[in-house]
């Protein structure tokens, strides 16, 4: 719509100018001059709408998933006719017959796309089960019956809350679980079991045309922190650092606080917004391509689902993140790719997809999806 009404008065415009020349009537500048006015104005206007705060902080806007995903995931379903999901070229050890023996799953954002592989690998009629449970609106907040799909901080607490037994899951797919989501497994005592069942890259960066390719740990938290500020200070522009962070709980974000270790991060960049319930709230800004930005998230995210535009990752202490670095454990940011699931669950198929996952096959699964095996 604002395009349409930028491209009328751009005509109006053009027009006027192209007849003033044929008629050589001064006249008709007395239409041009409030022309050319009103075009500015609505330019003006048009810009600062879509650059507010709310559009340009709010990262990709979650339009997919009911609300929880930023990504279209329609070819990573179980049911996709255009399925982009890795699948064995062999039948799997064990399947999972019975609907109800097959446990829930749900996870982090990235780990969608590897989870259901491994329901489409091992859970019989998955796909028929999916598509028709649809139908049912009791599961339109968790997109899917079995394979479910949250996001990192409601998914975990669907794993440990006991309350709401109807929503719960019986295996989470994520990064390693903040000291707050383990803090609220003591809480409702349940004792969870972190299995790590690939390797994966905590990532940094930075827009494209920054001349800065490599970063130390040390220069990263000093970052962060807030004692590094401009950009020429590391070989680069004489432009400040934008850094942002992410949503406190969520995985990245509970990566970078395993990160910085005992140093402590700044306060992040925020913008208000307007909520019904609670009134004017303050929101950690997302990742937005402006001048001297510099971002955090995992490699699979940035690089597998094609999260962001006008990117690159930077190497760290002189290593580049690839499949390669990532399995040797030669990038120093490599962290475990974790399963969570209860202690002690009654459901025997836990177990037994927690050693499929471990098997050669659900390792040849971890890898062509885009995450690093274990050795």
């Amino acid at each position: 719509m604002e395009m349409l009404f930028v491209a009328v008065f751009a005509a109006y415009v053009v027009g006027f100018i192209f007849c003033a020349i044929l008629s050589r009537s001064k006249k008709v500048l007395y239409f041009i001059i409030p022309a050319l006015c009103i075009s500015l104005c609505a330019n003006t206007c048009i810009e600062l709408y879509e650059n507010r705060p709310q559009v340009k902080y709010s990262g990709h806007g979650f339009d997919y998933m009911n609300g929880y995903s930023s990504t279209d995931f329609t070819d990573y379903t179980v049911y996709a006719k255009n399925s982009k999901l890795v699948t064995l070229k062999h039948e799997p050890p064990f399947v999972i017959e019975n609907e109800k023996d097959m446990p829930v799953l749900d996870g982090a954002e990235a780990c969608y796309p590897l989870y259901s592989s491994f329901a489409k690998a091992v859970y019989k009629d998955i796909d028929k089960i999916e598509k028709s449970s649809l139908k049912e609106e009791k599961y339109t907040e968790t997109n899917g019956k079995i394979v479910s799909f949250t996001n990192t901080i409601y998914g975990f607490d669907r794993l440990v809350n006991k309350e709401n037994l109807d929503s719960k899951c019986d295996m989470f797919f994520g990064a390693r679980p903040s000291e707050d989501q383990l803090s609220l497994a003591k809480e409702n005592e349940v004792e969870v079991e972190i299995t790590p069942i690939g390797r994966e890259a905590f990532v940094f960066f930075v827009e494209e045309d920054n001349p800065v390719d490599n970063l130390t740990s040390d220069e990263l938290r000093k970052i962060y922190h807030g004692d590094i500020v401009n950009w020429k200070e590391l070989g680069g522009k004489d432009e400040s650092i934008v850094a942002f962070q992410r949503p406190e709980n969520s995985g990245s974000q509970t990566m970078m606080q395993y990160f910085m270790k005992d140093v402590s991060l700044k306060e992040p960049k925020q913008y208000e917004t307007v909520d019904a319930m609670e009134g004017v709230i303050n929101i950690v800004a997302q990742y937005s391509n402006e001048d001297g930005a510099i971002g955090y998230t995992f490699r699979y995210f940035l690089e597998g689902l094609h999260q962001e535009k006008g990117v690159k990752m930077l190497s760290v202490d002189g290593v580049y993140p690839t499949i390669e670095s990532i399995e040797d454990g030669s990038y120093p940011l490599t962290v475990p790719l974790c399963l969570v699931t209860r202690k002690n669950d009654k459901n025997p198929n836990v177990q037994k997809m927690k050693e499929f996952i471990l098997s050669d096959d659900g390792q040849y699964i971890i890898h062509e999806t885009g995450y690093g095996k274990l050795n």
